[in-house]
């Protein structure tokens, strides 16, 4: 997902890796439950190559539609790798933990499966631009769906390589916790 050079042509599948800076930064402030780890939108697997950095032995399945990333997800500690649509994806295990960086154009699309999916007890964490959190085609969602933890990136990603990009982005957290917590990361 990335918001730079909004006038110019995205990029095929609306790829735009995840830095895996960004996704330790968050681990630095968020502790993965132990169990099974699904990637919906896996990419080139640099969310789990960041789990991975910071010690975690939980299982990993990676969901990702593009099969030319297969080697790069298998590199980066993914121990399943399904290379399909995840909105058709059915899943063959319970996951604790769902974790993604959605495409943009998609991404609600993209959560209501994950919600769909869940047990009572899976956490559901995103990296979204904050302007998810607006539009009159998500109110209904956000209704249903409240955050429970927001970590709000201090510092512009940059998804291409090419300079940070031009919106803020977080991590947005469903966790079940009856409290809500917005921390700046």
């Amino acid at each position: 997902m990335s918001a730079t050079n909004r006038g110019s042509k995205r990029i095929a599948s609306d790829f735009y890796a995840t830095p895996i800076s960004v996704v330790e930064k968050f681990l630095d402030n968020y502790a993965i439950k132990p169990g099974n780890i699904l990637e919906p939108c896996a990419g080139n697997g640099n969310i789990i190559a960041a789990i991975r950095k910071k010690k975690y032995k939980n299982h990993i399945t990676a969901v990702e539609i593009r099969g030319m990333e297969k080697d790069n997800l298998l590199n980066n500690g993914a121990n399943i790798i399904y290379i399909e649509d995840f909105l058709n994806y059915k899943p063959p295990v319970e996951y604790k933990t769902i974790i993604s960086n959605p495409p943009y154009s998609i991404a609600l699309d993209i959560i209501k499966k994950c919600f769909e999916i869940a047990s009572g007890d899976t956490e559901i964490i995103m990296l979204l631009r904050l302007a998810f959190l607006e539009s009159k085609r998500r109110h209904q969602f956000w209704q249903g769906h409240p955050v429970n933890e927001l970590h709000a990136l201090s510092e512009r990603p940059s998804f291409t390589g090419k300079g940070t990009d031009a919106t803020a982005y977080a991590f947005f957290v469903w966790n079940n916790s009856s409290k809500q917590k917005i921390n700046v990361i």
